[in-house]
């Protein structure tokens, strides 16, 4: 009956099986077409298709389900002429290989039916021209906005309007994550938005709507009932937004799926045309192709950025070189167009300083050597390479040079310099190694990973009596008739162990030659050795005779003492260890080092550190973690280590161990050493720069001030030499006289203070210890300052001493110290009193102090006061050398210097020298000293004066004018003449004269036997001086400038001989 009413009605239905691409067609069908089979492949179909649609229909049918997925027209041509049908699909669905099988009906129609869809009405070709407008627009849209997002939201709106939809959207698949991310949505006016939806859905509640679009197969549904009964899930959830229609097509990048666009019909059913997936699958295209440019854009950039960076931060080094030519073709010159920052470090030299300049202009040395060179690459068009050294850095470079251009040359540097350091390092370890490998005292024997032996010490060839190793290479250890099998097999298998073996050379049976008889007693271990890649290259054994077992521990025993000493000593620590088990073992003096104390576990040290100040900690534990992230392989750092008390400074070297092969470990060598002297050293240079700096400083200030110093004494002594000479008057010349005098005191106390200085800093101050009365000292002292404070409101005293006191020490440097601190406190005592003193406090030292009611110091200013070049008042006269020159003096006594200070009330200066009693010897003066010397009744004393200046020969002839008869010589050679022909009583020898110096003048008078006094004569004031003249026959020595009563009291000691 239904077959009839098909029959009557003219409709045929028919089922598409999409994975097989055939056909089934009904009766009705197959008579139309004329074929009595009801299943025909696509080609066979395509045959029958009228003509004009044929073409179209094939380009369909190749995308799969598109020829399905909406109501087509068109004709069939068979026995019945071209007869036309309305093609309807009526259910979707998967068959059992999960291929689309896609069945509906097809209804015949009138000639005239199909015409107004075959010859396109107005109103069909006006739409087809507007949406035709709208793709030129959306393509002008994407060229003209110059943001991507806004241009796509710009063609969904036009879809929109162009579709009568509700909304348009596109929609990515996160893959790692299995969502579905609405990227772009547009909405009709009254329509809510659904993104929120999307971001909340999984793919896996939507599988099948994913393996359709995974299949590249467009969703187009009239209704929600066109879904197939597995999509229940995907029902559901368009049914919750009310959606009537749709229509989906995937969107992909490079072949692979990435998302879908699709329109949603809100409450209403929709028939999707044939017309409407070809526009919609244009606009998506369009957009799709949009979004593909932006990414690659995007990645393009990104390529960009990174070779980029690569360039400039690459650790190789990149110069780009222009060749310049003479007229002959000639290359003459070449420029520097542009370099990384790695060839800035190479180089040695900032870019500034050589891009874009000639090198010619940067003098570089070997140009012409480069410019062959740059000829060359320039002509083989292949790449060179050259080793140099950068004079400029001092750096060893690998150069590969290429050219790109006929004019340009690109130079690759790479920095060798750590490589030929290593290569050298690797040269003496290796010879270090191998001269302890020659002479350890076991034997050694190296064998490949087949058995044969192909090296051996010179121990081994001692133990077993060989002579010559090429008598024994090549042996195969694995026939070696000593040893058993077992050795053999846990050998091959791998294993190390140790053995013992009795070595009968009788039963060699000729395995080598020896000079051996008997047998040893041989233990024996085997070791393997295995490269980087964790593969067997050789293994060795190591020999000692058991004989020399004993000797052999004892050796091994001292080397560990040896080591264990050379650790302490240097204060070297070592430790291997693991920082995922936190397993390992380090020697004493490694736990030391970090403040620990050897017992501790290592998991209570490493990553706990506790002894290591806070900062250092963290920074510690950063470079572990970067370790245990492997983002670095080795670290460095210098800590402060807090331990008993004390801190003290350790350096540490880390690494790890390239040939651990074990992932599982991250194996650590550490290496720390005390480094707190080196810190304390380099504390010490920066104090000791700063203090120069400082002393720098006031070293200027002290010779500005000095010029003042000198000249105003100098100008005083000039000025009234001349009064002195000008005017008559006995009185005026005896003021005049006094103030050059005490002038002449004061440039005196100026230049002796500077000697003194140029002594200490030379260190040649030296000391002459005597035996000497500190009372009397002290009175002298009083008595000769008194002079100076006749005219003023102070008093100058002795004050507390003992009743008798003798000291052994240097008299001179005493007195000189506490003239010193006198003068000082006369400076800055307008009335009142100074006073000398001394004291002994507990009988080991005695304290001298001179103390004063003047000004006081400051308490800010006590502690600069012994410092040289410091004056506390610039308008009062001075070097400001005299306290530090005082310091000096006292501490090389071996005693303390100080003052106590209140401004105000005064102060008082002390320092303190050891006390060494003696005897006590009343020390009297000989009456006969201060008699005026005669060598005879009636007779003047004749001294000779070996002087060259005449300033000098007449100062002494006016003091001696009186009392004695003054001879001149010349020079040296005429005093030796002179003292041979006049006999002097004394002799005044100058020791710098020309012709003769005075000390070969007074070598030469004494070779010839005369004894007459020679008083060495100088400006020399230095104590070897003095030696000098003493040791060729000097009897005494005198420094200039000389004095009256100084030079009258050595001619008197000696004349009275």
């Amino acid at each position: 009956m239904l077959q009839e009413i098909l029959w009557d009605t003219k409709i045929g239905w028919w089922k598409v099986d999409m994975a097989r691409r055939v056909l089934l067609l009904s009766d009705y069908l197959c008579k139309t077409i004329g074929t009595e089979e009801s299943e025909i492949g696509y080609d066979r179909f395509l045959q029958s298709v009228g003509e004009p649609f044929r073409a179209s229909l094939k380009s369909l049918m190749s995308t799969d389900a598109s020829l399905f997925s909406a109501e087509q027209i068109f004709s069939l041509c068979g026995p019945r002429g071209e007869v036309w049908f309305r093609w309807k699909v009526l259910r979707r669905e998967t068959a059992a290989d999960k291929g689309l099988v896609v069945s509906g009906y097809a209804q015949e129609i009138s000639e005239r039916e199909a015409l107004p869809v075959d010859l396109c009405s107005i109103e069909r070709m006006n739409t087809l021209l507007y949406r035709l407008n709208n793709i030129s627009h959306t393509l002008l849209s994407f060229l003209h906005i110059g943001s991507i997002d806004e241009a796509i939201n710009k063609v969904l709106t036009d879809v929109l309007k162009i579709f009568r939809g509700s909304r348009t959207y596109i929609a990515e698949f996160d893959w790692d994550n299995r969502r579905h991310i609405c990227t772009y949505e547009v909405t009709d006016k009254g329509v809510e938005s659904g993104r929120d939806r999307f971001d909340r859905l999984s793919m896996d509640e939507t599988p099948w709507w994913v393996e359709q679009l995974e299949k590249r197969s467009p969703i187009a549904l009239s209704c929600l009932d066109d879904l197939p009964s597995r999509a229940r899930n995907e029902h559901d959830i368009l049914a919750a937004q009310n959606i009537g229609s749709l229509f989906v097509l995937p969107m992909t990048f490079r072949d692979k799926l990435w998302g879908y666009a699709g329109i949603d019909v809100i409450g209403e059913h929709r028939d999707w045309q044939n017309e409407d997936y070809q526009w919609f699958a244009s606009l998506v295209n369009i957009i799709n192709i949009c979004i593909e440019l932006q990414r690659s854009k995007r990645e393009a950039q990104i390529e960009r950025d990174y070779l980029q960076n690569l360039y400039r931060y690459m650790p190789l080094g990149y110069v780009r070189f222009r060749m310049i030519y003479d007229k002959t073709g000639t290359p003459v010159d070449y420029k520097v167009l542009d370099s990384n920052y790695a060839a800035e470090k190479i180089i040695g030299k900032s870019q500034a300083d050589y891009v874009g300049r000639l090198a010619s202009e940067l003098e570089i040395e070997d140009m012409p050597e480069y410019l062959k060179v740059f000829a060359k690459v320039l002509q083989v068009e292949q790449h060179v390479e050259k080793e140099v050294r950068l004079l400029a850095s001092g750096r060893y470079v690998h150069v590969v040079m290429y050219s790109t251009t006929p004019e340009e040359v690109i130079c690759l540097l790479s920095d060798m310099t750590e490589m030929y350091e290593t290569h050298e390092a690797l040269d003496r370890s290796e010879k270090l190694l191998r001269n302890i490998y020659d002479n350890i005292p076991v034997g050694i024997e190296l064998y490949d990973r087949n058995g044969l032996l192909v090296d051996l010490n010179n121990k081994d060839l001692e133990i077993f009596g060989i002579r010559d190793k090429e008598d024994v290479l090549g042996v195969d250890f694995f026939k070696n008739p000593i040893l058993d099998e077992e050795v053999w097999r846990r050998v091959r298998n791998r294993e190390e162990f140790s053995f013992k073996a009795y070595y009968p050379f009788d039963r060699l049976n000729g395995y080598y030659v020896t000079s051996k008889q008997g047998r040893l007693e041989i233990y024996s271990s085997v070791c393997m050795l295995y490269d980087a890649q964790g593969r067997l290259s050789n293994f060795f054994l190591i020999n000692i005779d058991n004989t020399e077992i004993n000797r052999a521990h004892s050796r091994i025993a001292e080397f560990e003492s040896s080591f264990s000493l050379v650790s302490r000593f240097g204060k070297v620590g070592y430790c291997r260890f693991d920082l995922v088990s936190k397993e390992g073992y380090g020697v004493p003096q490694w736990y030391y080092n970090l403040g620990e104390k050897e017992d501790t576990p290592l998991d209570q040290i490493l990553g706990v550190y506790k002894h290591v100040n806070s900062s250092d900690r963290a920074e510690v534990l950063e470079s572990i973690r970067q370790v245990k992230a492997g983002e670095i392989d080795s670290f460095s750092h210098d800590l402060r280590i807090d331990a008993d008390g004390r801190q003290k400074w350790t350096r540490i070297n880390v690494m790890r161990n390239p040939l651990n092969n074990d992932p599982s470990k991250i194996e650590m060598v550490c290496v720390n050493y005390d480094i707190t002297e080196l810190k304390e050293t380099e504390k010490n240079l920066i104090e000791a720069k700063n203090k120069a700096e400082v002393s720098d400083r006031l070293k200027s200030a002290f010779l500005a001030n000095m010029s003042h110093e000198i000249r105003t004494p100098l100008n005083a002594i000039v000025g009234f030499s001349n009064l002195i000479a000008e005017t008559e008057d006995p009185d005026e010349r005896r003021e005049y006289v006094a103030i050059v005098q005490e002038n002449n005191e004061l440039l005196l106390k100026l230049i002796s203070d500077i000697l003194d200085l140029s002594k200490i800093e030379a260190g040649t101050l030296e000391f002459n210890d005597v035996e000497f009365d500190v009372n009397q000292m002290c009175q002298e002292i009083v008595r000769s300052l008194s002079l100076k404070v006749l005219d003023k409101p102070v008093e100058l005293r002795f004050g507390d001493h003992l009743p008798e006191c003798r000291l052994v020490g240097d008299k001179t440097r005493i007195t000189q110290v506490l003239i010193n601190f006198i003068n000082n406190a006369l400076k800055f005592t307008r009335e009142g009193s100074v006073t000398l003193g001394y004291r002994c406090d507990d009988g080991m030292m005695l304290t001298f102090y001179v103390e004063d009611t003047g000004t006081g110091i400051p308490e800010q200013e006590q502690e600069s006061v012994f410092e040289r070049f410091v004056k506390l008042n610039s308008f009062v006269q001075g070097t400001g050398l005299g306290l530090a020159i005082s310091k000096s003096i006292v501490e090389q006594m071996g005693g303390r210097i100080g003052l106590n200070s209140e401004p105000g009330k005064g102060s008082c200066f002390w320092f303190t020298h050891p006390y060494i009693r003696t005897r006590s010897v009343s020390a009297v003066a000989s009456d006969a000293e201060m008699r005026q010397p005669g060598v005879s009744e009636g007779k003047m004393p004749v001294v000779l004066v070996a002087e060259d200046t005449d300033s000098n020969f007449l100062l002494v002839s006016l003091i001696l004018k009186k009392g004695y008869e003054v001879l001149r010589a010349h020079n040296g050679a005429e005093a030796v003449r002179m003292c041979r022909e006049f006999a002097p009583d004394v002799v005044l020898m100058d020791m710098k004269m020309p012709v003769m110096d005075g000390l070969e003048a007074t070598r030469q008078i004494r070779e010839a036997g005369s004894s007459v006094p020679i008083i060495a004569v100088t400006a020399y004031a230095y104590d070897s001086d003095r030696a000098k003249a003493l040791d060729v026959g000097c009897d005494d020595y005198i420094a200039k400038p000389l004095t009256g009563d100084v030079l009258k009291k050595k001619l008197r000691k000696h004349l009275k001989r």
